[in-house]
């Protein structure tokens, strides 16, 4: 077994032990939401929604936490960056399945409670109108893009100088605002009306994706090829 294979599923353990107590949270809070929301008859929100838009920012997390502590305890341990890289990236990635695949159990006892139950489920939020394929593809590469921009920003910080870090992370608020607008993740938002227009064919929202992931990994591996340790 390769340092890179070794790396992946190191982390991937430590990711998905995180994973856990993520999901055991969102599921009690939205348990939580959901009571209140239907007792004060004001519920119009979905769990594929929400589980969505906080999972994505759970991976975001994973990203920024990705650089410092990870790249010093592999590379102290003989782990070269390339082989970090490879193994980091191949984790993110396999959570990101992982993950999307919970999601769509979780929506899935959804829709079987609102059948049993005769309730009708929420189609206020324009995402629930696309095929299961569609979501399928766009929670998976919604994950794993959150996390590579996570990761990029924390790459900056740790590389550059703060002012290099901050751009990054304007530039993946930009990004950010992109991607959603294409998958028609967000609500609309009249702050961001100009990005109305930008959501188009989903060929179109899965060549861009590929494209901002594909830049980022290459991004990344220039970032961290020779990357230094410090104190």
């Amino acid at each position: 077994m390769n340092k890179s294979t070794l790396v992946a599923k190191a982390t991937l353990h430590t990711f998905v032990k995180w994973s856990k107590w993520y999901t055991a949270m969102f599921i009690g809070i939205f348990l939580v939401i959901v009571v209140l929301l239907n007792h004060l008859s004001t519920y119009d929100w979905s769990l594929l929604q929400g589980y969505l838009q906080s999972t994505r920012i759970f991976f975001l997390i994973l990203g920024l936490m990705s650089m410092r502590g990870f790249l010093e305890y592999f590379v102290s341990n003989g782990v070269t960056r390339k082989d970090y890289f490879k193994g980091m990236a191949s984790a993110s990635a396999r959570l990101a399945i992982v993950m999307t695949i919970a999601g769509l159990i979780l929506y899935g006892l959804e829709r079987l409670v609102y059948f049993v139950a005769g309730w009708e489920l929420s189609h206020t939020w324009p995402f629930m109108e696309q095929s299961l394929f569609i979501q399928t593809v766009a929670m998976l590469s919604t994950f794993f893009l959150f996390y590579l921009l996570g990761w990029f920003i924390s790459a900056g910080y740790y590389k550059f100088n703060p002012y290099a870090g901050f751009g990054m992370v304007m530039l993946c608020v930009a990004v950010v605002i992109v991607h959603n607008r294409f998958w028609g993740l967000d609500v609309p938002d009249p702050v961001v009306t100009w990005s109305d227009g930008l959501a188009s064919s989903p060929f179109l929202s899965i060549l861009l994706t590929a494209a901002f992931i594909a830049g980022l990994l290459w991004l990344l591996r220039q970032m961290t090829k020779n990357m230094e340790i410090t104190a």
